[in-house]
C-alpha cells in the first residue's frame, strides 16, 4: 500500500482555489481560503483497482470569518467542493468529495500550528501589495542578505531578514514564526555553512509543512533533504540585482505563488518610487500572460501618471508593445477648454 498523503500539496491545491475564485469576484471565498488552516483528511480506502482513496478538505479559519460566512456555510462548502472536480480528473484513485469548514478560536490548532496571524499582525510586519518572502539564512551572510532584501524591493518583493527586520523591544522568536506562519514563499540561501545552523533546516521544514514554496538559492550548496527535488536558483551574493530578479521570475513561474507574484508586481510597478524600480518591473510583467483588464487599467495609469514609470528608457514602450497601447480618446468626448 501507498503512504497515505494526498497526491498534490495543500499549498498548491488552496492556491488553484484561491485563483479561481479570485477570478469570478468571489471575495468572500478567496478571503476565507486565504485565512485557513487547510489540510487534507483520509476518509475511506477501497483496495478496487489498486488502491482508491476518499478524502475531504478541512478548512479551519478565524473566528471572525466564519462568523461572517456561517449564515451561507452549507452553500459555500458545497461551491468550493465543486472545484475541487478538477483535481478528480487528475488523480482518478483520490477522490475530493468534501469540504467542511469549521471555527478555530485564537492559539494552537488540533494540528499543532497557530492560525492565520491577524490583519494587525501582517501589517505590521510586511508591508502592504508586495509579495512576502521569507528569507532563511545564517548570520554570517547577513551583511548580503540585505543587500538582497533592498534588490528584491525593486522586483515587487519584501523580503523577511531576521536580523534586522525584528525590533529589539519583541521577542525574536515569536517574529520569526509570525513571518513562517504569514509568509506567501521561503528563499533558502543554501551556502556551504547553511546546514549547520540550528534554525535554517527548521525554517524551511516549516514552509514544507505549511504547504508553502520554498525557493532554494544554489549559492555553494545544491538543494537537500526534502526540498532536493526542486529545482535551485542558482546565483552569487557579489551580484544581488540579478539574483533578485531570477528569485521574482521564479516566483511568477511557479503557478503556487504566480497569483500573488502577479499582483505584486503590478502593484509595485504603480508605484515605482525610481526608474529603476520600473525597468525591473517592467522586465517581470512583460512575460505574464493572464493579466487581467484592471489590471492592465493599473499598468495604463503608471505609464500616464507616474513620472519613474514615463521617465525609465523604454519602460513605457515595452508595456505598451506586450499588452497594447490604451485607446485614443474619442474626439466627439473631448472638450474645448476656451472660453470664448
Amino acid at each position: 500500500m501507498r503512504e497515505s498523503t494526498f497526491p498534490k500539496p495543500i499549498g498548491e491545491v488552496v492556491a488553484t482555489l484561491v485563483e479561481l475564485f479570485r477570478h469570478q469576484d468571489r471575495r468572500e471565498i478567496v478571503d476565507l481560503l486565504e485565512s485557513a488552516h487547510a489540510y487534507f483528511d483520509e476518509t475511506n480506502f477501497d483496495n478496487w483497482n489498486g488502491g482508491t482513496y476518499t478524502w475531504a478538505l478541512r478548512l479551519e479559519v478565524p473566528v471572525h470569518i466564519f462568523a461572517s460566512i456561517e449564515p451561507h456555510l452549507s452553500s459555500i462548502e458545497k461551491e468550493v467542493g465543486a472545484k475541487l472536480s478538477h483535481f478528480d480528473r487528475q488523480y482518478p484513485n483520490d477522490h475530493l468529495d468534501e469540504v467542511t469548514i469549521s471555527p478555530i478560536a485564537p492559539g494552537a490548532s488540533p494540528h499543532g500550528q497557530r492560525i492565520a496571524p491577524s490583519e494587525l499582525e501582517v501589517r505590521r510586519l510586511w508591508s502592504a501589495g508586495r509579495f512576502r518572502l521569507f528569507v532563511s539564512h545564517v548570520s554570517s551572510h547577513k551583511v548580503m542578505a540585505t543587500s538582497l532584501k533592498d534588490a528584491l524591493w525593486l522586483c515587487g518583493v519584501h523580503a523577511f531578514v531576521a536580523h534586522e527586520d525584528i525590533e529589539p523591544s519583541l521577542e525574536w522568536q515569536d517574529e520569526i514564526e509570525l513571518g513562517l506562519q504569514s509568509m506567501h514563499a521561503l528563499a533558502a540561501l543554501l551556502t556551504p555553512d547553511f546546514h549547520s545552523s540550528k534554525w535554517t533546516d527548521q525554517e524551511m521544514g516549516w514552509a514544507l509543512g505549511r504547504g508553502v514554496l520554498v525557493v532554494p538559492l544554489r549559492l555553494g550548496v545544491d538543494p537537500y533533504g526534502l526540498v532536493g527535488k526542486i529545482q535551485g536558483v542558482p546565483g552569487k551574493f557579489e551580484e544581488p540585482k540579478k539574483l533578485a530578479a531570477r528569485i521574482a521570475k521564479a516566483l511568477l513561474d511557479n503557478r503556487q505563488t504566480h497569483g500573488e507574484m502577479r499582483r505584486a508586481a503590478i502593484n509595485a510597478f504603480a508605484d515605482a518610487s525610481s526608474g529603476e524600480m520600473a525597468t525591473a518591473l517592467c522586465q517581470l510583467l512583460v512575460s505574464i500572460k493572464d493579466i487581467t483588464e484592471e489590471e492592465w487599467a493599473t499598468l495604463w495609469r503608471a505609464c500616464v501618471d507616474n513620472p519613474h514609470v514615463t521617465g525609465a528608457d523604454g519602460v513605457r514602450d515595452s508595456i505598451y508593445s506586450t499588452f497594447g497601447a490604451p485607446p485614443a480618446p474619442n474626439p466627439s468626448e473631448v472638450t474645448d477648454d476656451i472660453p470664448f
